[in-house]
């Protein structure tokens, strides 16, 4: 085991525990089904509104005073929406568990989302949602992710108007619907000698079971789309491209990242690097990636070029992409990737905060209580005749959502390789 955990249920609520016996500190993370892809159609954005405001006043303390104890302990406590969760994290000294772990529970319990922190944020998301379209490597990651799922809810995201329909008992009556037992997941890590009473603590100030939800597997388009913005002083074309992958549960996980570390993952030794980069010219920078989730996936490649090359670098990563899954990858090129993470997997578990991360992804996924050992004897057991195989299941080039942020130029070397629809900001 390469550290010892406990895993454990109650009232129905899985939870885990990373006990470290040397050490100052105390983190935790709450996981509730949810996050974007639940948003309510036309209220997009009310998830990243309830975890922006979560710990802005609570019970008998306003947001000032929440602050102010933080400060005073040097502990955290804050909240994230995802696409399919929002995440609730604290961390503190061990000295300051007590205090720290009443306002966690106060802020979990009784939010009060108040009116005027409501408003002020609802401008500061505007504010910055319009900042995005200015900065042309934002933006082109912004409208592939809103693209690529087509009309699946992973494509839901908060626009100006939506946001600004939403009321604060919007926000508490998303509060009561998604903080649930059923709904939830909590990790405990670090030093403390009764992190059980902590779980069992933020259990027990969860409301009744709830309901959990599916839903369908994001599907692949039927031929390439390409979508543009025009942003007429980019001095790059920002080019993003993939389509809907696999979710975490996928039997061929450790297959796949290998793969993609071959791919365009593993920097300057990668296929897509050496070829787009070293050889081509084309680009300082092109990496792949595969983003699993909970009901589906991503894989995408982002990359950026000079105007006059749009079409040129497109064409040759998607060359790459083809010969690769033709010929193949070989036993080196296996054999240094599965190196690296053999190499590189111990140095994500060197803190509790770490260890909780990867907790929280075993009970939130479903994945085995044996999963740190297990991926690493599935890595080590991997061949290039296992990629091979699998790989052309992973990657559907005629199936591409490709996005480009650029100049006009960029737009008309784009249009060599189809129809392109061009993007209008929300």
């Amino acid at each position: 085991m390469i550290f010892k955990r406990k895993f454990m249920e109650i009232s129905g609520v899985k939870g885990a525990i990373y006990q470290r016996r040397k050490g100052e500190t105390l983190s935790g993370e709450i996981v509730l089904l949810g996050g974007r892809s639940v948003d309510t159609d036309g209220k997009e954005g009310i998830s990243s509104l309830l975890s922006s405001l979560f710990n802005r006043g609570c019970e008998d303390l306003n947001y000032e005073e929440i602050v102010g104890e933080l400060e005073r302990m040097g502990s955290s406590i804050s909240a994230s929406a995802g696409t399919d969760s929002i995440t609730i994290t604290f961390w503190t000294m061990k000295e300051f568990v007590a205090e720290t772990i009443d306002i966690l529970l106060k802020c979990l319990s009784s939010p009060r989302f108040p009116q005027d922190e409501l408003e002020k944020e609802i401008e500061r998301q505007v504010n910055e949602m319009k900042r995005t379209w200015d900065i042309p490597e934002i933006a082109a990651s912004k409208i592939f992710q809103h693209r690529v799922f087509g009309s699946h809810p992973y494509s839901k995201h908060e626009k100006e108007i939506t946001l600004r329909r939403i009321s604060r008992e919007e926000l508490l009556d998303r509060k009561e619907k998604e903080f649930r037992r059923k709904r939830a997941i909590v990790v405990i890590s670090g030093s403390h000698p009764d992190s059980e009473g902590i779980l069992k603590r933020v259990v027990d100030m969860l409301d009744g079971e709830g309901e959990r939800f599916s839903m369908r597997l994001p599907k692949l388009h039927e031929g390439r789309k390409i979508y543009f913005y025009q942003k007429e002083n980019a001095e790059q074309t920002q080019i993003r491209m993939g389509h809907p992958s696999f979710p975490r549960s996928f039997p061929n996980y450790e297959e796949a990242v290998i793969f993609n570390y071959i791919l365009g993952g593993g920097g300057f030794s990668s296929r897509l690097m050496e070829k787009i980069r070293a050889k081509g010219g084309l680009t300082y920078s092109v990496r792949s990636s595969f983003t699993p989730m909970l009901f589906g996936g991503l894989f995408s490649i982002s990359t950026f070029t000079k105007p006059e090359n749009t079409d040129e670098i497109i064409e040759e990563i998607i060359k790459e992409i083809e010969r690769t899954l033709r010929e193949g990858v070989t036993r080196e090129e296996v054999e240094k990737a599965k190196g690296y993470y053999l190499g590189h997997f111990p140095l994500e578990l060197e803190t509790p905060v770490q260890i909780g991360s990867l907790l929280s992804e075993i009970l939130f996924y479903g994945l085995k209580e044996e999963y740190p050992e297990e991926f690493i004897h599935r890595i080590k057991n991997i061949r290039a005749e296992d990629i091979n195989f699998i790989a052309p299941q992973l990657i559907k080039p005629d199936s591409f959502v490709i996005t480009a942020v650029g100049n006009k130029e960029a737009k008309e070397k784009l249009g060599k390789l189809g129809k392109v629809e061009e993007v209008i900001p929300e």
